[in-house]
């Protein structure tokens, strides 16, 4: 299958109904000068520009949606379009320079045609040098040209940015459409499961996976748990000699902590409903049901509410190794 097809099919599969808005507004030529896309990685972001760009841009418009399969809508789709420029991080941010660079091509003209389209990926990294440049172009707007600005996070963008463009909020992909990402990835079934419960992001879940980092921490962290489950202090040691070296970032303590109280929260949902779809652990839940007849409703919900506290005392910067053997502490007294 062709790229383009490929941009095409996936874009309409993640945000079907800002496909048709889109359309419909761009036959209208009613398209604003500058929007804001947000939201997770790996929901279309990307995609949605650039099917937009070759709507715009496409030879063969067929039902209002571009065919392609021209030679702009190819273009586009390699970036290789002279008038549709794609900007993205240079290392950790995107930098004045390449903002300069941008608002060089804004004052040029169309090389081939009338209208021109600016891409920037990761526009919450743009430095404040690079942010305040961008916004002459935002708050003067040249005519046939418009600037899309993607971003995981709203809230680290300028808010004169924010205020000056046309918000759009992508919604996340729905559980089948990221259970199918992740198996694209050929991502176990195991880590799968466990992933669904803890983010929509594709790109995220194999940052998790480099150096097979996801997989050793559900290891620890399942044998940490099941022996605590079953009131075993050995679970103490655990910590020390199996979790705090996973454990090296404040972003990986976190992400301990998520799945500890996944770990929580699965004992309470197989206790209530054992027939809930959306379980996290398929591969340890028979031993968790195994412990749950002698564990009550009540001391299997303070054992998730001890998990969440947990999470908050992190948050108020006590070290992250204290916080798990004062919780392997409670759990192994709760149940």
């Amino acid at each position: 299958m062709a790229e383009e097809d490929g941009i095409q099919i996936a874009v309409k599969e993640k945000q079907p109904e800002l496909v048709e808005h889109f359309a419909q507004v761009i036959a209208s030529r009613k398209l604003a000068h500058a929007y804001l896309f947000a939201g997770e990685s790996g929901i279309g972001k990307d995609e949605l520009a650039t099917w937009i760009a070759m709507r715009l841009f496409c030879l063969n418009v067929q039902n209002n949606m571009p065919c392609g399969k021209c030679q702009e809508c190819r273009r586009i789709s390699t970036n290789q379009h002279p008038d549709v420029v794609v900007v993205k991080p240079d290392g950790q941010s995107i930098k004045v320079d390449q903002v300069r660079f941008l608002k060089s091509e804004f004052t040029k003209s169309a090389v081939e045609g009338n209208q021109k389209i600016f891409i920037i990926s990761d526009a919450d990294k743009m430095t404040a040098g690079a942010a305040n440049s961008l916004l002459k172009f935002i708050e003067e707007p040249s005519p046939n040209v418009t600037a899309f600005l993607l971003t995981t996070n709203k809230n680290l963008m300028l808010p004169t940015i924010i205020s000056r463009t046309e918000v759009v909020e992508l919604k996340p992909l729905i559980p089948a459409q990221f259970k199918a990402q992740l198996q694209k990835e050929e991502i176990t079934p195991s880590l799968i499961a466990m992933a669904m419960n803890l983010t929509n992001s594709v790109v995220e879940v194999k940052n998790w996976l480099a150096d097979d980092w996801l997989s050793q921490v559900q290891s620890a962290v399942s044998r940490w748990f099941l022996l605590a489950f079953q009131k075993d202090m050995r679970s103490f040691v655990e910590v020390q000699a199996k979790i705090m070296g996973l454990a090296k970032t404040k972003e990986n303590q976190q992400l301990i902590l998520d799945i500890v109280m996944l770990y929580c929260r699965e004992a309470l949902i197989l206790k209530v409903n054992p027939n809930n779809l959306r379980l996290s652990f398929p591969n340890q839940d028979e031993q968790i049901k195994q412990g749950l007849t002698n564990k009550s409703e009540s001391s299997l919900m303070a054992a998730t509410e001890q998990a969440l506290q947990a999470k908050n005392l992190m948050n108020r910067n006590v070290s992250f190794q204290n916080v798990l053997e004062a919780l392997t502490i409670r759990l192994c007294r709760i149940y």
